[in-house]
């Protein structure tokens, strides 16, 4: 396991204020669709404001090219490695770049605080060496 790995693993059993949000998760499981349809789920940090959720994520992740393709998802609380503890719920989702992406990193900053803006300086320093591309944010807007 690489070491930003292990300290992102230490970050998540930080405490976090769960402002807003009605279930208190903390981890999400997001379903993202493959061309043949298939789905691929990955865990994610979101945090909801103004009735969508928001994510981050580096912006040449295999997520970001299957959003770019179809913007369909799946979303469940989940725990830290990704595995569902909640019921899936359908929507669609957004990639935000420039000002937008503000609104995203504000709305992580107020529910995970200091361990998010950890988390985006390690993304930072991962893309650099891995050109890993500038990171996106995703708005996703759930169905129902």
């Amino acid at each position: 396991m690489y070491s930003s790995a292990r300290t992102i693993r230490r970050i998540g059993r930080l405490p976090v204020a769960r402002r807003d949000d009605p279930n208190g998760d903390r981890f999400f499981a997001l379903r993202t669709f493959r061309r043949d349809g298939s789905a691929v789920s990955t865990p994610i940090w979101l945090a909801p404001a103004d009735g969508r959720w928001y994510g981050y994520t580096p912006g040449r992740s295999a997520k970001v090219r299957r959003l770019r393709r179809d913007p369909r998802v799946e979303v469940a609380g989940s725990d830290f490695d990704g595995n569902p503890a909640q019921p899936w719920r359908t929507g669609t989702a957004r990639l935000l770049t420039g000002r937008e992406l503000r609104t995203a990193k504000r709305a992580l900053t107020a529910k995970y605080g200091n361990a998010f803006r950890f988390f985006v300086l390690v993304t930072l320093a991962g893309s650099v060496r891995r050109n890993g591309g500038r990171a996106v944010g995703l708005e996703i807007t759930l169905d129902g």
